[in-house]
């Protein structure tokens, strides 16, 4: 049975002890209305961590710009995209110098799109080829489905 969450949450954690498959850097895991992404010690600054658990509560939270399908499966999003770009969501790495002064994380969103630039040196260019290949699956696939029509927003339209 097909559940549809409009308020959600989703938290970025390092150093947990969350099995990680062998040559990995993240791990996503779902739960009803939650994900939480896992990453090896290293590979992100806990700043950015945090930067990205206050955006995702305003987006997903507050504001209510995404909806997760839920369909009881918590390992889902480790399953290869198929290819339905339903959403195209990524992350990219930012030079410093083109990022707004004390801004580690910056939605870019529009319909149908939306990229994470990311300032550099907070994450591990593995880690952002891999959050880009989950998010592929996530919301490329609609388990996670953009809900456009949700009133303002302070980020980029």
């Amino acid at each position: 049975m097909l559940k549809i969450n409009e308020v959600t949450t989703v938290e970025f954690r390092t150093g947990t002890r969350v099995e990680i498959p062998p040559g990995k850097v993240c791990r996503i895991l779902e739960e009803d209305g939650a994900l939480i992404v896992h990453i090896k010690q290293g590979e992100a600054e806990q700043r950015l961590c945090y930067a990205l658990n206050e955006l995702h509560r305003q987006i997903l939270g507050s504001e209510g710009r995404w909806a997760q399908k839920w369909d009881g499966r918590k390992d889902r999003a480790d399953a290869t995209p198929q290819g339905l770009r339903v959403a195209e969501v990524s992350w990219r790495l930012e030079r410093a110098e083109r990022m707004p002064r004390d801004v580690d994380a910056l939605p870019l969103e529009e319909e149908g799109r939306f990229v994470w630039l990311i300032r550099e040196g907070l994450a591990s260019p593995q880690l952002v080829d891999e959050m880009t290949e989950y998010l592929a699956r996530i919301t490329g696939d609609g388990l996670w489905v953009q809900q456009w029509d949700k009133g303002a927003s302070s980020h980029a339209r």
